[in-house]
């Protein structure tokens, strides 16, 4: 897959710079086509410059990849995580995933998955350092949906305010023994509220109520 760029102007250094930046890359992996080239008039005047840029997303993706992935792999080695790393190269969308699994994702999975972003973040700015701007890198764990935990709890969170304000039962759904895991601890900061499983056909609810004294 390619992408292409045409643009005009005065020099071919400003167009190659321009390109970088519109196209995310660094100038060795443009491919250049002078479409249009006139010197102008008596000091340059008029002088006019026009070009084709390309860059095959594969390249720019795949390089930037094996940036990440060398820096990860480093470091969890010396931090001792047993992390397995797979990438998904989004060709559309020019994005690139990073899939963690294994025993030690859960330590970038505390304080709500900020571990995991501070990390994507860090990453980001490394290679974007040895490569310059370029498509966004984004971490994942497999296997969890991280923004959906996020708005769990955040539902969580609106259910014991009103809870604290009119002492009414609400529900929560949950949909599997980790989001339980994270309702329940979330109750556990929250000691006139208790948390019932209440099990239906229809799947599995955390009943909150307040605590009779």
């Amino acid at each position: 897959m390619e992408k292409v760029l045409e643009l005009e102007g005065k020099s071919l250094d400003q167009l190659v710079e321009k390109a970088c930046q519109e196209l995310g890359c660094m100038p060795e992996d443009l491919g250049i086509e002078i479409l249009e080239f006139s010197t102008g008039g008596m000091l340059g005047a008029g002088k006019k410059v026009k070009a084709k840029f390309s860059i095959r997303v594969d390249k720019l993706l795949s390089e930037r990849a094996n940036r990440a992935l060398t820096f990860l792999k480093e470091l969890f080695y010396h931090i001792d995580f047993k992390i397995d790393i797979q990438t998904n190269l989004k060709k559309d969308t020019l994005e690139i995933e990073v899939v963690f699994s294994g025993e030690d994702v859960k330590y970038l999975l505390q304080n709500g998955g900020e571990v995991l972003s501070s990390l994507e973040f860090l990453t980001n700015k490394v290679v974007a350092k040895a490569m310059g701007v370029g498509p966004k890198i984004s971490f994942s764990i497999k296997g969890i949906d991280l923004e959906r935990e996020k708005r769990l709890l955040r539902a969580v969170k609106r259910a014991v305010e009103l809870i604290k304000e009119d002492h009414k039962e609400r529900t929560i759904k949950i949909g599997n023994k980790r989001e339980e895991r994270l309702v329940l601890n979330y109750l556990k900061e929250e000691p006139n509220i208790e948390g019932t499983i209440v099990e239906e056909e229809t799947g599995k609810k955390i009943l909150l109520r307040w605590k009779s004294l």
